[in-house]
């Protein structure tokens, strides 16, 4: 009973004692608090009635001098707030006050900064008449009565905190010593009755080890294979499992170096892992082997195992052995793989349908911001002219721009279009074999007034001996053309941009020449980590990025399914931000004998201006689109053109019985029918010319116009002088059904 009395007063001794010093530092901690708020207040009312002074200062001589101080206490006044309002975080009444100060000292500073602004902003009378209103005064007399408050209730916390310390330390000391002479008596006696206890015990301790020793029975009964040793490491005993799973008897074990048995490896590595006997002996110790150990059967198996191993001491303390206990984990290790190649797969078909998602998003947001952005500008223009008749000199301008934004708006949906048939490999090509270098030329004539606007320099070397490919023409312009866009895109006013050509031996195709295509500028960089999708639809870097040059990021990714389609390649090289980028293109150089593809636009007869007189022609126009048929028939009959309109297949057929036509102009989608079928109803009995103008522009579109008996396929917004132009060709040719 003594000893377990003896505890328990000193138990109690260090609880009352663990107390007092927990309240104390409790106490001490807050008394740290209440000071360092004490200080950080009387800091922040300093800085305010410092930066008070300099301001009052600086409205009254005008001179900069009186800032130094102000500029430095309302830099400082931030971070004192901060702390103060970290502070005072765990007590809810002063972090309110803290709050109410934060705000009255934020409304101070924006006075101050309200008028040293409109002092130097030159209207000194507002400056002085901001001062004289006294909302300065009123607000920094609020702070000082706030930052009281806060302050004098730290101070009685020191206060309380100092009594309940001093308090605490005595009942501490008390408790110490009336604890501690007990305790030693009680001691004292314990330790005479725990000796002899220990001796009887250890002599039942001998006997018990003697009896354990000879229960092998037990030890070969065991589950897990089990293997014991003597101080040498030699193996003693094994039970059934061990000789089951090491491919050794007993007998053939007996004597032998436990490694020479228990050969254990790393299950990644394969290099052989430190026995644990050798271990166990050399330190004393109980040890688990690493993980993923194999062990290597007599007959070469590789069996995963879990395992451990243990010392066998004597009554003296000293190894007399080691015990080894491990067993077979094969189907835990095998559910394990499965589990993780699950958790794996589903890990990753999570990850693909939240890209997936954020991708629709990018998308969504993308598309809509860049197909809305055309249309901003033509509704305000148009909501201008509405409002007021604008200027005669305005007019042009205006129309010009519509007409522009509404180009573009063609070109986004193009270009959306380009990037569905290149992703679903539907991508036509009508190849012959083109110049490359005229291609750069006219391609870099095109851009000529985004150069001159940004004042670039151009650098153009086009050193290539072989220079014709069997390509698309217009195809390829336009990659040339997405090139040098974007590199004018992303190069600031008085970059450069180079453009040079090579050849290089195919390394693939024996006697086969490459023609290579640079596209180098000085402009933004790509980044490292950027440069892998920089090819990727809707892909433009960061959106810092995306915000400050706009666009769809479908350029790039059209240019290399263009010229993938070639059987080319395109690249993108960059060092980083700021250090310029080089796309490179690289195409096989065509050596077959063949007409040479016009490489810039056929340079015909301009087209017809929109009031120039043309040989009148009836024409048949029939479109759903109440405005877009009054505009069109009226810039035909501008021209001097007989038109005829019908807003449906049922007016059309209606107003067609009994009339002659040279030209038939319809829609493709209309209210009660199609424009398709429409036609073949019209051209039954006769040979018509005719032009499908639609919105619809997919391959299989222009086919079936084609096979309905359209001569034309125009897509919708529509340049009037190319239908004009279309308008001439189709009268003048016969049918085309190819």
């Amino acid at each position: 009973m003594a000893f377990p009395l003896a505890l328990a007063l000193l138990s109690l001794n260090i609880i009352v004692a663990f107390a007092s010093i927990r309240t104390i530092t409790s106490r001490v901690r807050q008394s740290i608090r209440s000071r360092a708020i004490l200080s950080e207040v009387e800091g922040i009312i300093s800085a305010l009635s410092e930066a008070e002074s300099g301001q009052r200062g600086f409205l009254l001589t005008g001179s900069d001098t009186y800032l130094e101080p102000y500029d430095r206490a309302v830099g400082i006044l931030q971070g004192r707030l901060d702390r103060l309002e970290s502070l005072a975080a765990n007590d809810p009444d002063q972090r309110r006050r803290v709050n109410d100060l934060s705000r009255l000292i934020e409304l101070k500073r924006e006075e101050l900064a309200q008028t040293v602004a409109l002092f130097r902003a030159g209207n000194e009378n507002a400056a002085i008449m901001t001062v004289k209103s006294g909302r300065g005064n009123r607000l920094m007399d609020q702070a000082r009565q706030v930052a009281s408050v806060v302050q004098e209730q730290e101070r009685s916390v020191l206060a309380g905190n100092g009594r309940i310390s001093r308090r605490a330390m005595r009942r501490t000391v008390l408790a110490v010593v009336i604890a501690t002479f007990l305790a030693m008596g009680l001691l004292i006696l314990a330790l005479i009755l725990r000796r002899r206890e220990l001796a009887e015990r250890e002599r039942r301790a001998q006997a018990v080890r003697r009896s354990e020793a000879r229960l092998v029975t037990t030890f070969l009964s065991i589950g897990d294979a089990v293997i014991s040793t003597d101080e040498t490491g030699c193996i003693q005993l094994m039970n059934p499992v061990a000789e089951a799973l090491t491919g050794y008897s007993l007998s053939d074990a007996v004597g032998r170096p436990v490694q020479m048995v228990l050969q254990l490896v790393n299950e990644t590595t394969k290099l052989p892992s430190e026995n644990p006997v050798a271990r166990v002996i050399r330190e004393g110790v109980v040890m688990g082997l690493a993980n993923h150990t194999l062990l290597i059967a007599r007959d070469g198996t590789r069996i995963p195992i879990d395992d451990s191993a243990a010392p066998i001491r004597d009554t003296g303390g000293q190894i007399i052995g080691v015990i080894i206990v491990f067993r077979d984990i094969t189907a835990r290790r095998r559910d394990e793989i499965e589990r993780e190649r699950l958790l794996s797969a589903e890990r990753m078909a999570l990850a693909e349908a939240e890209n997936a998602n954020q991708a629709k998003d990018q998308f969504l947001a993308i598309l809509s911001h860049e197909l809305r952005t055309p249309l901003n500008p033509i509704m305000l223009a148009v909501t201008s002219m509405l409002a007021r008749p604008i200027p005669a000199e305005d007019i042009g301008p205006t129309l010009e721009m519509i007409r522009e934004n509404v180009v573009l708006e063609a070109r986004l949906i193009d270009d959306l279009l380009d990037v569905m048939r290149i992703a679903r490999g539907k991508l036509t090509l009508h190849t012959t074999v083109v110049d490359c270098h005229s291609l750069i030329r006219h391609a870099l004539q095109i851009c000529q007034s985004d150069v001159q606007d940004k004042e670039l320099g151009v650098v153009v070397n086009l050193a290539a001996r072989h220079h014709h490919v069997s390509a698309d023409a217009t195809r390829l312009e336009q990659v040339f053309w997405n090139l040098i866009k974007n590199a004018v895109k992303f190069t600031p006013s008085g970059g450069t941009i180079e453009i040079r050509t090579w050849n290089e031996p195919d390394p693939v195709v024996m006697g086969q020449n490459l023609l290579m295509i640079e596209f180098i500028d000085t402009g933004i960089g790509v980044e490292p980590s950027v440069l892998p999708w920089i090819f990727d639809p809707f892909h433009q870097g960061e959106g810092s990025i995306t915000r400050r040059f706009g666009g769809m990021g479908l350029g790039l990714a059209i240019s290399q399914g263009v010229i993938e389609a070639h059987g080319g390649v395109l690249t993108a090289e960059s060092l980083g931000k700021d250090q310029g980028t080089t796309l490179r293109v690289q195409l096989k150089v065509e050596h077959k004998p063949a007409p040479l593809a016009k490489s810039l636009p056929q340079q015909g007869p301009p087209p017809p201006a929109l009031n120039a007189p043309q040989a009148s022609l009836r024409i048949f126009l029939i479109e759903d689109e109440p405005m877009t048929l009054i505009v069109m028939a009226r810039l035909l009959r501008r021209i001097g053109h007989e038109v005829t309109t019908a807003s449906s297949v049922q007016e059309a057929l209606t107003v067609a019985n009994g009339l002659e036509f040279d030209v038939v102009i319809s829609d493709i989608g209309l209210p009660d029918g199609s424009g398709l079928d429409l036609f073949r109803q019209l051209s039954a009995n006769r040979v018509l010319p005719a032009i499908a103008l639609t919105g619809f522009g997919m391959r299989e579109d222009i086919r079936q116009s084609r096979e309905a008996g359209f001569r034309a396929h125009l897509t919708k917004p529509i340049d009037f002088a190319r239908l004009v132009s279309t308008i001439r060709q189709v009268v003048g040719r016969p049918a085309d059904h190819n």
